[in-house]
């Protein structure tokens, strides 16, 4: 089926002023803050490692070059950051990005169905084994698309295209990692032009997402207060970029296709 952007655009939106939608936007907002204390506490963490572990520039006396102690912590900048080791920011950090992956899996299932009141029935289904092998199929992306990128910026682009759709083949349709990839390239298949316009409109709408903040910075708003609204708008781009896709996805799929477990397309 042709891949027809404008109607994903209008058809994704639809499924955003709803109960479904309005519980997801929770969770992302959730999501968003973990996600965000957790790199800054990383990166907090990685950046007082890197000082402890470099060596001391003796100055005159013995004292550290310049005279001076420790400066001031380095998450100072950090709002949100923790004051924990490398490894647990790491451990933190790892736990939430799989917690985020749970959300995806919840909202692209909700997405690619008609609930609009509550959540489709089958959500949950063989969550653990879809969590995992989506996890798995997102870093397989990702590196495929990192290979293509060495060799030159285009093929890296072309296995972004070709392979957008892989994880929503895990996550609807339950597949393993293999056929997810063999089909999810299957499925862009002579529409590919039309997924990279649609990866571009994705990637309009992230970078607009970014300009609140941006400016917020500029007019010297608290760090906080930058942060919590960047927070917020992210949650609302985040829904609507996985809403439009999911319904691109769904047109992809073909008219007469359901989701799996469903007899008939949800509609709540």
């Amino acid at each position: 089926m042709t891949l027809d952007i404008p109607a994903a655009i209008e058809d994704g939106l639809t499924r955003l002023p709803t109960r479904v939608a309005a519980i997801l936007f929770v969770a992302y907002l959730v999501i968003g803050v973990l996600s965000t204390a957790t790199a800054q506490t990383l990166g907090a963490a990685f950046t007082d490692w890197l000082g402890s572990a470099a060596p001391a520039q003796p100055g005159a006396g013995g004292m550290p070059a310049g005279g001076m102690g420790p400066g001031p912590a380095a998450g100072g900048g950090s709002p949100l950051a923790i004051d924990v080791g490398l490894a647990v920011a790491l451990v933190l950090f790892l736990v939430q990005a799989v917690l985020a992956q749970a959300v995806g899996v919840v909202t692209i299932r909700t997405f690619v169905s008609d609930a609009r009141q509550r959540f489709p029935d089958g959500v949950d289904r063989r969550f653990g084994w879809v969590l995992l092998n989506a996890i798995v199929a997102g870093i397989v992306v990702d590196i495929a698309t990192f290979v293509g990128a060495i060799f030159l910026i285009i093929p890296g682009i072309y296995v972004a295209v070709a392979l957008y759709f892989v994880q929503f083949e895990v996550i609807v349709e339950d597949k393993g990692v293999i056929d997810a990839l063999s089909d999810g390239w299957a499925l862009t298949a002579g529409e590919r032009l039309s997924v990279f316009l649609l990866l571009v409109v994705v990637l309009v709408i992230g970078l607009l997402s970014a300009v609140p903040g941006f400016l917020l910075g500029l007019a010297g708003v608290p760090q906080i207060a930058t942060v919590a609204i960047s927070v917020a708008i992210s949650a609302v781009t985040g829904l609507v970029t996985v809403a439009i896709a999911s319904r691109a996805y769904v047109q992809l799929k073909g008219e007469d296709w359901t989701p799996p477990g469903s007899a008939s397309p949800f509609a709540y």
